[in-house]
């Protein structure tokens, strides 16, 4: 099995590399829906932006329930472009500092959840780092990873070129 994970920010370049390896393996692209898609479906704002609170987090768990709905349905050999740490690190990024211990402890349980889902689905993670150092996505992904112990690689993102040779090196010696 080859189920692969390409997690970054929005400024990594992930949807390029995802769209590449993609075609370069054949296996199927898993694509996040848009934000528009699942806020129809559940009633939300219109623009992501003005999202509160308990909107952010329905949205946060309607886009982990559509994405591992639509991976369950690919057995074997995926790529999913964001993965499942793409709403998490995005409703954890968007309310950093909430002090409500209602819904800290929600965002909490929603991250184990989301992070036991990855370690049994994902053979492979890989992160492509930001180019920004103050990317807040991008710090939040890698605290995740380190604080639920969960493998990845790191890519660098200097260019595409060298980050897809180095995920397609990592993908040949497994």
């Amino acid at each position: 099995m080859k189920r692969i994970a390409i997690t970054g920010s929005n400024l990594s370049q992930r949807t390029v590399l995802s769209k590449a390896i993609s075609d370069i393996t054949g296996f199927d692209l898993i694509i996040c829906s848009p934000y528009s898609t699942i806020a129809e479906k559940y009633g939300l704002v219109n623009e992501i932006s003005k999202c509160q609170w308990p909107d952010s987090f329905v949205y946060c768990m309607g886009a982990f329930i559509q994405r591992a709905v639509i991976e369950q349905k690919f057995e074997d050999y995926y790529i999913s472009d964001g993965s499942v740490f793409h709403e998490i690190s995005w409703l954890k990024s968007r309310f950093p500092n909430i002090e409500l211990i209602y819904e800290r402890s929600m965002i909490e349980s929603l991250e184990r959840v989301i992070t036991n889902y990855a370690i049994d689905q994902y053979d492979f993670i890989f992160h492509i780092n930001s180019k920004n150092y103050l990317d807040v996505v991008d710090q939040c992904l890698k605290q995740t990873y380190f604080q639920h112990k969960i493998k990845y690689h790191i890519i660098d993102s200097i260019n595409n070129e060298k980050a897809l040779n180095q995920i397609m090196n990592l993908l040949q010696t497994r």
